[in-house]
């Protein structure tokens, strides 16, 4: 059965970029093709089992991606928001890699929608010194959460997009960044680039196999 990895779309060519690079590494691990797909396809191949690949539980998740489903007849597996507890320790992982005592921000696009995501990143925050949530597009919003930071006394920061991807919304993380009072601070890779991410996706498509 083909399986396609559905993701939300930009016109930033870098998303669609890392999007079809994901979709090659998960082929490799499964030792069968695996394709790449997007909201703005009118339908996608026949049949196939769809893994979507959103943070959040929006309307893209609730009504959008049902709709793509029907239209095309295919198989419609759990999205990525149900595995937020396993997204969150392969961030933390990558976060203290080589040290706990990390200040870490994780910027979510927004909390509406993305209470799974926040839930396991506030579980999880013994395992760096500092951690903080801020949102891309609601508030508190990046540049006042460093801001914050920076009148506390907190000199070095490092902000982990929580994106799958880059793109436009990534663009929009580095200029809040830029905006903010604090000058010492390093941009995470997004989750997709993270040791492990692409091995991840293939068990997801796996397990339901």
């Amino acid at each position: 059965m083909t399986k396609v990895l559905l993701a939300h779309g930009s016109s930033d060519s870098v998303h669609g970029e890392q999007v079809r690079e994901l979709a090659t590494r998960v082929s490799e691990l499964l030792g069968e093709e695996v394709g790449a797909g997007f909201l703005s396809d009118e339908r996608l191949p026949e049949g196939a089992q769809v893994l979507p690949l959103f943070l959040g539980a929006g309307k893209h998740v609730t009504e959008d991606i049902p709709k793509l489903i029907e239209t095309s007849n295919c198989t419609l597996l759990p999205s990525l928001n149900e595995y937020a507890e396993t997204l969150v320790n392969m961030a933390y992982d990558q976060l203290a890699q080589e040290s706990k005592r990390i200040n870490a921000m994780f910027a979510l696009y927004r909390f509406s929608g993305f209470e799974s995501l926040a839930a396991a990143i506030h579980s999880k925050n013994k395992r760096c010194s500092k951690v903080a949530m801020a949102s891309m597009h609601s508030e508190p919003s990046i540049t006042s959460v460093l801001d914050l930071w920076h009148t506390d006394g907190i000199e070095t920061v490092t902000v982990q997009p929580m994106l799958l991807f880059g793109g436009r919304t990534l663009v929009r993380v580095q200029a809040m960044i830029d905006n903010s009072s604090m000058k010492n601070i390093t941009l995470a890779p997004v989750l997709s680039e993270h040791e492990g991410f692409a091995s991840f996706v293939a068990d997801c498509l796996k397990q339901k196999s």
